[in-house]
């Protein structure tokens, strides 16, 4: 990932998961997460103790730091998340004006699926599409770590910050893994929703990488900029 610029990366925002998406200024950045292939950085103001591995290194930097951080990164740099586009790269784009490109890899299947199968679009959940394709966690033991979105509120407003931040770093951990074994293999194994048979269908991420300077809703940050 190092070598191809990559960072998968995962932003938590605390505030309630049901509000409405299109205005940010209703969200804010708790912990975000990059993820380099070796390295979790891990940003939050909530947590001072690196979280451990045998095998990745961490390290804790403040939320102060993140803008500073991501200035630091090469301009050719692709963010890589899962189910990303909606909250976690806008938030990222709005208050850094970070200028990269980035994928989802849920609308990549999805959208490779849709494709395949002549059906709409579907929203995949992560622990199924790494079920189905072999993709193994060494972060953490067991994928309960990876928390959907009411367990992730729910660990944060009980305050167990560190929980949240290790949810949060095997889900990077996993988008680096499935993106990596896309590229490579460049297939897919997805669920046939008329057959109920795990199908192998082609996909080529690159074909999903949105072009830098991407927002969702680019008069969201001309009205902010007016202000």
């Amino acid at each position: 990932m190092n070598t191809e610029k990559v960072l998968a990366f995962r932003i938590f925002s605390s505030e309630d998961p049901d509000k409405d998406y299109s205005n940010l200024d209703k969200f804010h950045i708790d912990t975000a997460v990059f993820f380099s292939g070796d390295c979790f950085f891990v940003f939050s103001d909530v947590l001072n103790k690196p979280i451990k591995h045998k095998r990745y290194e961490s390290e804790m930097l403040s939320l102060s730091e993140l803008e500073d951080w991501l200035k630091e990164l090469p301009e050719d740099t692709t963010l890589m998340g899962y189910n990303s586009t909606k909250l976690d790269y806008q938030l990222l784009a709005k208050a850094y004006s970070i200028n990269f490109k980035t994928i989802d890899l849920m609308d990549a299947v999805g959208l490779t699926g849709a494709e395949a199968f002549s059906l709409a679009k579907r929203r995949y959940p992560m622990r199924e599409v790494i079920r189905w394709n072999g993709v193994k966690q060494t972060w953490l033991p067991h994928l309960s770590w990876i928390f959907n979105s009411f367990e992730l509120f729910e660990e944060w407003f009980n305050q167990r910050f560190r929980s949240v931040a290790k949810s949060l770093c095997a889900e990077c951990e996993m988008v680096a893994k499935f993106g990596h074994k896309l590229r490579r293999k460049k297939r897919v194994k997805i669920i046939d929703p008329d057959t109920g048979r795990l199908e192998t269908i082609p996909i080529d991420i690159y074909d999903h990488i949105l072009p830098q300077a991407w927002i969702e809703n680019p008069e969201l940050f001309e009205d902010n900029e007016n202000q």
